[in-house]
């Protein structure tokens, strides 16, 4: 079985990476982490959603230029704007606050953060459009650990998933003995 985060990194060519890097000036460590947690939100929204196939179907016809948007000026506040269609219909009014969570938790600005999850929303749904696989919600599913873990803690809050590192605590919690460690030592005279 593949990593459908791996796929979808894939898909940001180098040359598109070093173009949104120059164009957001962001540090290219803290761009790759951006990347990789729009990719897991945008795959959770995606795993998350009723009708996958008709909204496919229904945006057939909406196709993207990055080359276009990235070499003529565009303000930043309206680059790859076209991306919201496919948020609002994943994310509807949670959108926003992920960009922001996104941003905080990553350590870059709030633009960029809303950039390129507009860039890997239209990249992922663009991709999706032309090769579905057919049991894509059961691997979502099947993925689903991998996607917590990549995700920022305030985005899984956001998108309403559990506390996978704070349930793993507990388990191990619940497994060593209760009286192992104690806050108050003995105090030997």
């Amino acid at each position: 079985m593949t990593n459908l985060v791996n796929n979808f990194k894939n898909l940001i060519s180098n040359e598109l990476f070093l173009k949104l890097l120059g164009y957001l000036d962001e540090k290219d460590a803290l761009l790759k982490k951006t990347i990789e947690a729009s990719i897991c939100a945008v795959l959770v929204g995606i795993k998350k959603s009723n009708d996958l196939e008709v909204f496919l179907k229904s945006s057939q016809n909406l196709s993207f230029d990055f080359e276009a948007q990235l070499n003529n000026y565009c303000p930043k506040e309206s680059l790859f704007s076209c991306g919201y269609l496919y948020l609002d219909w994943l994310f509807a009014v949670k959108k926003d606050r992920i960009s922001e969570m996104i941003s905080n938790e990553v350590g870059v600005r709030s633009e960029t953060a809303r950039i390129v999850l507009n860039v890997v929303s239209i990249l992922i749904i663009n991709d999706l459009k032309k090769d579905t696989p057919k049991n894509l919600i059961s691997i979502l599913e099947s993925q689903s650990e991998i996607l917590c873990r990549l995700l920022p803690r305030g985005v899984k809050l956001i998108l309403g998933l559990p506390n996978v590192d704070y349930a793993t605590s507990i388990a191990n919690e619940n497994e060593s003995s209760l009286f192992s460690f104690s806050f108050f030592k003995n105090k030997r005279n």
